[in-house]
């Protein structure tokens, strides 16, 4: 192997389906090594957030302990993740941190920050340097003050269209919801009749889906509005207060079958059929934007004499 060579390091918590942090931050690992790559997962371990009930945060506290000691640290066996340990961190390393880690844990020299939401927008804090590297999951993500870069596009799709699809196509009622990152904003729906899918597994949201007319979200960024429309449903996400449709998503045809208010849903039913073999066409895309990255990594770090093979 060539000594200068690159290990990618991604620090990532353990697999969890409904984490799409978690998804697309294993998916990664999974397309380096594909595209030739050596790359593996950190064990990433969220701290809690110490609260001043002395009880919640004993509860915190208690949580991250029994995940990070007690409960298996879970990868998706479909996915080619194996996990680094200390003795493969040398100075050709680069690790991949999300937004929401402050600071540089590995010690590592060369770092790159991907932003899989807006930056202080899971933790005040933030501590990133100069020198590292951005990228970010969407132009909506990318903050200026840190990344003046427009292009450092990394975008990773897995589609689940082994679960979401259409099955009913007669008769539906009510709505089915979601809140997720929504989680603090006001419910603005009738929630007669309606059903949170917050914290149940895909196979259930997928079969609510099909039964419901409506899926009504609170999080601006899911795929779930996506999987959704494959299910058949009248999808709205509740607008943000100074968010515009086209600020929540720059891709007019990513906003196919999806309303951005109620008042945009006739509209959104026009494209909702074209939404299924465009995501498609976005996951298989999201490979190339893989390629570039390595090559910008590359670029960036010194290392332009290496010879870049997908072997």
């Amino acid at each position: 192997m060539n000594k200068n060579k690159l290990k990618f390091i991604i620090y990532a918590p353990s697999f969890d389906e409904n984490n799409g942090g978690a998804i697309v931050l294993h998916r990664l690992c999974d397309l380096l090594n594909k595209n030739g790559e050596e790359a593996y997962l950190w064990k990433y371990y969220f701290m809690p957030k110490l609260s001043f009930n002395p009880l919640k945060s004993i509860k915190r506290i208690a949580k991250y302990i029994i995940n990070k000691y007690i409960k298996a640290y879970k990868t998706n066996k479909i996915f080619n993740t194996p996990i680094a340990t200390n003795k493969i961190i040398n100075d050709d390393c680069v690790v991949i941190y999300p937004e929401i880690t402050s600071g540089n844990p590995l010690k590592v020299k060369k770092v790159v920050r991907w932003l899989l939401h807006k930056p202080g927008f899971f933790i005040k804090k933030i501590n990133y340097d100069k020198n590292d590297l951005f990228f970010f999951f969407s132009k909506s993500f990318n903050d200026e003050k840190f990344n003046q870069c427009n292009n450092q596009y990394l975008n990773v799709v897995w589609i689940r269209d082994d679960i979401y699809k259409q099955t009913n196509f007669g008769e539906r009622k009510g709505s089915c919801y979601m809140l997720r990152k929504g989680k603090n904003r006001d419910i603005v729906h009738d929630l007669n009749n309606s059903i949170l899918l917050d914290g149940k597994s895909h196979n259930e949201i997928a079969k609510i889906m099909n039964q419901c007319e409506y899926f009504i979200c609170y999080d601006l960024h899911t795929m779930y509005t996506a999987y959704a429309v494959f299910c058949g449903c009248k999808v709205v996400v509740i607008p943000e207060e100074g968010i515009t449709k086209n600020q929540r998503q720059p891709k007019k045809e990513l906003q196919s079958g999806i309303a951005y208010g109620f008042d945009d849903l006739e509209e959104a039913q026009k494209t909702r059929h074209l939404l299924y073999d465009i995501a498609k066409q976005q996951e298989n895309d999201s490979n190339k934007t893989v390629e570039l990255f390595i090559k910008k990594v590359y670029k960036h770090f010194g290392n332009q004499n290496v010879v870049y093979n997908k072997d």
